[in-house]
């Protein structure tokens, strides 16, 4: 998918990888609201993908009907996505477990220079300026946690057994503990949201070394083609948005 109208233009694609029988990755990107989200469902036997199809559905058709300031608006939405995908497993108790992470960009039109974020899950959100790239958004994981404090290095975490093993995701319980928080953009930054079908077979060298080699239309390809080559052992989706100058 790609659009080149107006100040923000964005990509996205999504592949099921060499190993999962099915994708249970969603994307949303609704151009007309500056609004972009990657999810990762988790549950397997299709539940993965019901919960990650939940998500991406609210957020698409209830962003719009709940009042209030951005951090507001993006709290409650997520907050009623959880909500959803509990009661269907309620009603559907072959699913019960069924989850999904959730990372949201969402720039609104009238101030291009300050975007949201809203997170939860080892998805992923990244800035890259000047040629350097930043992770905005921290995986809610018990290693990241030691990534954060020192005692594993990156490389380490990409590699590490249990890496996939979450804390925080969609459809766990009714309280949802999601990070919600602004972040400053200038023209020319390129925000990369994506799951971790891309992040657990490329390095963030590896992605900095795409965003400043390859031409914005073949940005998506790339990483995708990256993560396939690297053994493309997870759905992968990603998700470019560059604010134009």
């Amino acid at each position: 998918m790609f659009d080149e109208t107006g100040q923000v233009r964005f990509q996205a694609q999504s592949d099921r990888g060499l190993v999962r029988a099915n994708n249970e990755d969603n994307y949303l990107v609704k151009e007309e609201n500056g609004f972009f989200a990657v999810c990762d469902g988790l549950g397997g036997h299709a539940a993965g993908e019901i919960a990650s199809q939940i998500a991406v559905d609210t957020l698409d058709t209830q962003l719009q009907a709940v009042e209030g300031e951005p951090p507001d608006q993006l709290r409650e939405v997520i907050a009623e996505a959880n909500r959803r995908i509990l009661q269907d497993q309620h009603l559907n108790p072959e699913r019960q477990g069924m989850g999904t992470t959730l990372s949201a960009l969402w720039i609104p039109s009238s101030d291009t220079s300050q975007g949201w974020i809203g997170h939860i899950g080892d998805s992923r959100i990244y800035r890259f300026r000047n040629q350097h790239l930043d992770q905005l958004t921290d995986d809610h994981s018990p290693l990241y946690r030691l990534y954060k404090q020192g005692t594993i290095d990156k490389e380490a975490l990409r590699h590490h057994p249990q890496k996939n093993l979450i804390e925080r995701s969609l459809g766990l319980s009714l309280a949802v503990n999601s990070d919600i928080f602004s972040i400053e953009l200038q023209p020319g930054d390129i925000l990369l949201l994506c799951t971790d079908g891309l992040t657990d077979c490329i390095s963030d060298q590896q992605i900095a070394e795409i965003m400043g080699r390859y031409s914005w239309d073949d940005l998506c390809p790339q990483f995708v083609e990256h993560a396939l080559e690297a053994g493309g052992f997870d759905n992968i989706t990603v998700v470019t948005v560059e604010l134009r100058a």
